[in-house]
């Protein structure tokens, strides 16, 4: 299992809240292209000029599920929610089930597409549930998965969800797998990627002029 940090560096000249979020994953179904909303995955609270925080997460990947207040949009927060382990490598699969108990049932290998993995509701719920699906790493507190993203989980259909592993770090004070603009946030924000790369590290820096500098170490 491979193990990776983040460090913000807040070199803004002012006290700063950051959030990190990463890329939607890719996300099909038997009924169409779902859309699919970005989480605030890690948060960092009151770093002050020259301060640092980090985050240290591992590879795991979890399928995700919540309640949330509809109409889906940015500023949504998630409920009561679960999540399930699974190996995009093994194409695992896993059913939800929308009533007593709620919640995920045996993850199995296979039936996912390549680099998947693959949720299956069954007819046992409704819209006015107001379920969400998604994808969960590890974020704030190591032992708990934590929202990256999420779309609106419909009954008697088939999920497939590919994750993208690629991060950004933006200013803002956002609560723990809050719904953010990602193609607002994305545009401002400082990017971190460890695809291809040897290290396993990064700290990026909020210089002066507000942006953003990603260094590997």
């Amino acid at each position: 299992m491979a193990k990776y940090s983040i460090k913000v560096l807040n070199n803004s000249g002012f006290a700063k809240n950051y959030v990190l979020f990463m890329q939607p994953p890719a996300v099909t179904s038997t009924g169409g292209q779902p859309v699919v909303y970005s989480n605030a995955w890690v948060t960092f609270s009151g770093i002050l000029p020259g301060g640092t925080d980090t985050v240290e997460y591992t590879d795991e990947t979890f399928a995700y599920w919540a309640t949330a207040t509809m109409p889906i949009a940015p500023g949504t927060t998630m409920g009561q929610s679960g999540a399930a382990a699974v190996d995009v490598t093994l194409q695992d699969s896993v059913t939800f089930a929308g009533t007593s108990p709620i919640g995920f049932g045996t993850v199995t290998p296979g039936g996912a597409m390549t680099g998947s993995y693959r949720i299956i509701a069954n007819n046992d719920f409704t819209a006015s549930n107001g379920y969400l699906f998604g994808l969960a790493r590890p974020g704030n507190v190591p032992s708990i998965p934590s929202p990256v993203a999420t779309f609106i989980a419909e009954p008697n259909d088939t999920f497939n969800v590919t994750p993208v592993i690629n991060f950004y770090v933006a200013d803002g004070a956002y609560t723990p797998g809050q719904i953010i603009d990602y193609t607002a946030a994305s545009t401002k924000a400082g990017n971190v990627n460890f695809t291809g790369r040897a290290q396993t590290s990064a700290v990026v820096t909020q210089n002066p002029d507000g942006s953003f500098s990603p260094q590997y170490y």
